[in-house]
């Protein structure tokens, strides 16, 4: 399930699939899974070391991230993570205030 329920596919579907591209397909998954969740690269693909290099880079959801981070670093609550939610926070209704006559 860990292939077939990202993609959709159903798991009686996968099971009809010949057992070469059942192979193929798991092979598959567990080579792009030991890729490194933070650069994306494989450790295949630094076999030779020019292959890469890395520069700064800046993304405005990753700046939007550690700005309220930072502003929750005195938080006393504990569990905290910021999440990056679509659309203006002006509409958002996490974000605006809420009516105590609720």
């Amino acid at each position: 399930m860990a292939y077939c329920g990202p993609r959709g596919i159903e798991l009686d579907a996968f099971l009809r699939w010949s057992q070469k591209s059942q192979d193929a397909a798991l092979d598959w998954a567990s080579y792009e899974g030991r890729r490194c969740a933070s650069c994306g690269t494989h450790p295949d693909e630094w076999e030779n070391a020019e292959s890469f290099h890395a520069h700064p880079a800046q993304c405005k959801g990753c700046q939007a991230q550690q700005r309220v981070s930072e502003s929750m670093k005195d938080s006393p609550e504990r569990g905290l993570y910021v999440m990056t939610v679509q659309g203006s926070a002006a509409v958002c209704p996490l974000c605006m205030p809420q009516d105590d006559d609720d």
